[in-house]
Parts: C-alpha cells; sequence; structure tokens
C-alpha cells in the first residue's frame, strides 16, 4: 500500500503593500523558473502593477474630492481665501 500526496509550494508571491508598490517575495534570493513559471511570473507582476495604478488614481480622486469639499467658498461658488 502506498499513499500519494501533491502539495503545491509557492515559491514566489506578488502583492501590492499599502503604499501602492508592488512586492515580489521568493522562497530563495536566486531562484530559476521554468519559461512557463517565469511567463506566469511575469503576467502577475504585470497584473498587480496595472492594479497599484488603478489604486493610486483612485486613492488621488479621492484625495481631490475631500480637498475641493473642505475648500470654503461662498454662496455663490467663490473660493473664500
Amino acid at each position: 500500500m502506498s499513499i500519494r500526496e501533491q502539495i503545491t509550494v509557492d515559491i514566489a508571491t506578488v502583492e501590492i503593500n499599502d503604499e501602492y508598490r508592488v512586492e515580489l517575495a521568493q522562497l530563495r534570493k536566486v531562484q530559476d523558473y521554468s519559461p512557463e513559471q517565469a511567463r506566469a511570473l511575469a503576467d502577475e507582476l504585470i497584473e498587480r502593477a496595472n492594479a497599484a495604478d488603478e489604486m493610486i488614481a483612485d486613492h488621488m480622486h479621492e484625495q481631490l474630492q475631500r480637498m475641493t469639499a473642505s475648500t470654503p467658498r461662498t454662496i455663490t461658488g467663490e473660493v473664500v481665501l
């Protein structure tokens, strides 16, 4: 009798940190990948980079809305200095 089990180990992960930067964490400092793995990792990096760009744009839009909303204005809409 034999027992077989397939275990999946993440050798690299890609995430976006709190500063909207893309982080690549690898199991080892120097890692070699098959061409298929390298393409998958590159696709993951590109996907996360695009997501980070969208998050930055959303954040900037939200900041602009807050700044505009907090600016004192007259009844006619002119900015009060």
